[in-house]
């Protein structure tokens, strides 16, 4: 997962300590590549095409503007920007003030901060009964930001950080909502999802850790002692101190046993206990634990990083 930041030489002092702050706000190993606009012709075509292609991205679809690139020199290349709208046959805008334009942050290939101004600037003609043409950054889009005022600078890429984060929560999320358990593994779920598997470490930890409610579950079995490399019928009991409801709650249970049923599930009501029936059959003897986690099924991703309770059997 990268950063691109977008910027001219006259505003360096505008963009200066950008990535870190990012760094700070998600991740502190993100990878940050400052786009300045360089007099070489073909870097400055490569970075206008890259600039449009993210703003594209961030025009409410309705509002049918189409973004197109062109390039000039003067004292050195120049991009600047045509703007052609679908509601009129061959109306089209030239943006030519790339202060306009510039800095601007993309996060992991989306533009994510812009200059202040810039939604106005797209439109044929703005009034005040217009909104902005920008996807609004909780949706996905872009915010408007003047880059001179440093306080609001940070507040929004504050707000970039959250957003990025529950953005990234919920696609590991719905990435392991059609696997099992055992077929979510980090490095390819950081692969598939194109994040850092560092990042994804860190998410994954500190977003199990704001699921409290899940230290207020308990259990425990109605037998410690089993006769080995026998089937034996326990209760499994699952304690919800917390107010929360849960449905479908997902028991994995390991240590050296066989177990059935193999899928456990539970709903288990606020400030209650249920009792699941399953079958033991240890493989060794002695006295040993099993390890029990219990994961809402939208959290099973954190599996690795949620409570894990032991329960000690004696076998002989």
């Amino acid at each position: 997962m990268n950063v691109e930041i977008f910027y001219m030489d006259d505003q360096e002092d505008l963009v200066a300590g950008l990535g870190e702050e990012l760094r700070r706000q998600v991740y502190p190993g993100l990878a940050v590549k400052l786009q300045r606009l360089s007099s070489n012709q073909r870097e400055v075509i490569a970075m206008g095409q890259r600039y449009v292609k993210l703003l594209q991205a961030s025009i409410r679809p309705e509002k049918g503007f189409d973004l197109n690139l062109a390039a000039f020199e003067h004292f050195g290349y120049r991009f600047y920007i045509y703007v052609y709208y679908a509601f009129a046959y061959y109306a089209a805008k030239k943006i030519e003030r790339l202060s306009g334009l510039l800095p601007a942050v993309a996060v992991r290939n989306r533009m994510m901060l812009v200059p202040s101004g810039l939604g106005r600037e797209l439109e044929w003609a703005w009034n005040d009964q217009l909104s902005s043409p920008l996807i609004a950054l909780e949706m996905g889009g872009a915010a408007e930001v003047d880059f001179r005022k440093r306080e609001a600078v940070e507040q929004s890429l504050a707000q970039i950080g959250r957003r990025m984060r529950a953005d990234l929560l919920q696609e590991m999320r719905a990435y392991a909502s059609y696997r099992s358990l055992a077929a979510i593994d980090l490095a390819t779920l950081a692969q598939d999802l194109d994040v850092d598997m560092g990042f994804a470490q860190h998410l994954l930890k500190t977003g199990a850790a704001d699921w409290t409610f899940y230290r207020q579950l308990t259990c425990e079995l109605d037998q410690r002692k089993i006769p080995l490399g026998r089937w034996t019928r326990v209760s499994l009991s699952i304690r919800n101190d917390s107010d929360v409801p849960l449905s479908g709650l997902i028991i994995k249970v390991a240590g050296p046993v066989e177990i059935r049923p193999t899928r456990l599930q539970a709903d288990v009501p606020p400030r209650s206990t249920r009792k699941v029936p399953v079958a033991l059959k240890p493989n060794e003897s002695g006295e040993f634990p099993l390890e029990v986690v219990l994961a809402l099924p939208d959290d099973r991703v954190f599996t690795d990083w949620l409570p894990i309770q032991h329960l000690w059997l004696e076998c002989d």
